[in-house]
């Protein structure tokens, strides 16, 4: 059952990751980590198969880097931290407070996004 559960939230975060290479304001290197996380612990196949995707070339050499330091570079933090509420702000902009659900999703991600940084170190260099 631990094995299912970490295929499904090894899939689902690559699925985010691809998502997030593709679309401004999702974070596509925390995505890529977890997914490396899950796929570690439950799929050799499927570890393999997303260290291959291209479209994540440069958030997968950020998880590597992760996974040696345990730390997160500065700048990929403030770019995150800048996309994630860039996308509160134009949702919010261009919704114009008619869509509150909307609105609330983009800013518990931008808030999930923000602890997560926050708890990851920051890489010294």
């Amino acid at each position: 059952m631990q094995r299912l559960i970490l295929v499904v939230v090894g899939s689902i975060s690559t699925a985010l990751a691809i998502a997030g290479a593709l679309l401004p304001g999702l974070p596509t290197t925390p995505f890529v980590i977890v997914a490396l996380w899950a796929f570690a612990r439950s799929s050799e196949t499927l570890y393999s198969r997303v260290q291959r995707i291209p479209l994540l070339g440069s958030a997968l050499a950020e998880a590597h880097r992760f996974e040696k330091e345990r730390a997160i570079r500065a700048p990929v933090k403030i770019t995150a931290l800048s996309f994630a509420w860039g996308s509160v702000l134009l949702t919010a902009a261009t919704t114009g407070g008619s869509r509150p659900v909307l609105l609330s999703l983009v800013a518990m991600a931008a808030v999930a996004g923000t602890f997560f940084m926050w708890w990851i170190p920051t890489e010294r260099q």
